[in-house]
């Protein structure tokens, strides 16, 4: 959602996603779709942590058959969405969505063959996300995000979309 938000695309039909449509873990099998369909063009994959755990067995794939997607997880510890929905309409009573600190997805990324990078310091990020896309082959990008950090806007259950918080 923040990509569709705060990204714009230069070309159409450079953008895929779920609609919104919770379908946790479209992304990275979508992003592979598009970079075997489109190997000239570079395909980059915005997840969250949880999303990307539904799926990352895939990076053995990518791997193997040298998919180079780049995957960059935006990853609160949480499934994000889910707490968000908990902490503005339930009152804050969160129910099975800490996922704490792990897995650690640069270990990950490297177990499974792909390349694996950590974002931490903000004051580097640019730099750091042009090395991630320029590095070969398929990378994981474990960029540390607010444990709090919202997507707006949403539109509550049952209600019309001129009723959306944010």
């Amino acid at each position: 959602m923040w990509t569709a938000q705060y990204f714009h695309f230069a070309e159409p039909r450079r953008w895929i996603n779920s609609g919104g449509l919770g379908t946790m873990g479209f992304g990275l099998p979508a992003g592979m779709g598009a970079a075997v369909a489109r190997p000239d063009v570079p395909t980059i994959v915005v997840t969250g942590d949880g999303s990307f755990q539904m799926n990352t067995q895939e990076l053995a794939t990518c791997a193997e058959h040298r998919i180079p997607v780049k995957v960059f997880i935006a990853n609160n510890g949480y499934l994000g969405m889910v707490r968000q929905w908990q902490e503005l309409f339930w009152d804050k009573r969160y129910s099975q969505v800490d996922m704490g600190q792990y897995p650690d997805f640069v270990k990950l990324a490297e177990a499974y063959g792909a390349t694996g990078i950590r974002l931490t310091d903000k004051t580097t990020l640019v730099a750091d996300i042009k090395t991630a896309l320029e590095t070969e082959g398929p990378v994981v990008v474990d960029v540390r995000v607010t444990r709090e950090e919202n997507t707006y806007p949403m539109i509550p259950a049952g209600a019309a979309a001129r009723e959306m918080v944010g």
